[in-house]
């Protein structure tokens, strides 16, 4: 009668582990829309050091002429968004290079970006420019 309980107990526990490593899993991989500032990242991981509203203005004065500099422009690019740097995995550098290289305006080029996270990466499906960032809460996430 006892070993009931027990084995009870150690069943929800096993099911309910699983359960918590597959949402985990899920909310890594789900594709997502962020706005923010399309930066190079040899300037955009110096901006992220800044408190977050130093560093969104930073992002809105980085200028096109910077970030196409070979240096920069080889350090890859990423999304300044909320005064959070989340750096680009190597198809949203391509996708922002071109990006950056048809935009007509010189500096606060903000863009929507779809894409998953793994790690410290952002993997970029998509890049578009946007005209203004709208609200602080749509800053982060869409």
């Amino acid at each position: 009668m006892r070993k009931l309980p027990i084995r009870l107990l150690i069943s929800l526990f096993f099911l309910t582990s699983i359960s918590l490593l597959a949402q985990d899993k899920m909310d890594k991989s789900t594709s997502h829309t962020m706005k923010g500032y399309l930066v190079d990242s040899m300037c955009g991981a110096g901006m992220a050091k800044k408190a977050p509203d130093e560093a969104m203005a930073k992002a809105a004065k980085h200028e096109k002429s910077c970030a196409l500099k070979e240096s920069c422009q080889d350090s890859g690019f990423g999304l300044m968004s909320a005064g959070m740097w989340y750096k680009f995995d190597e198809n949203g550098d391509k996708k922002a290079l071109a990006l950056m290289k048809k935009t007509k305006k010189n500096n606060a080029i903000m863009v929507a970006v779809t894409g998953t996270h793994d790690g410290d990466i952002f993997k970029v499906t998509s890049i578009k420019e946007v005209k203004s960032l709208g609200s602080k809460k749509e800053t982060k996430k869409m």
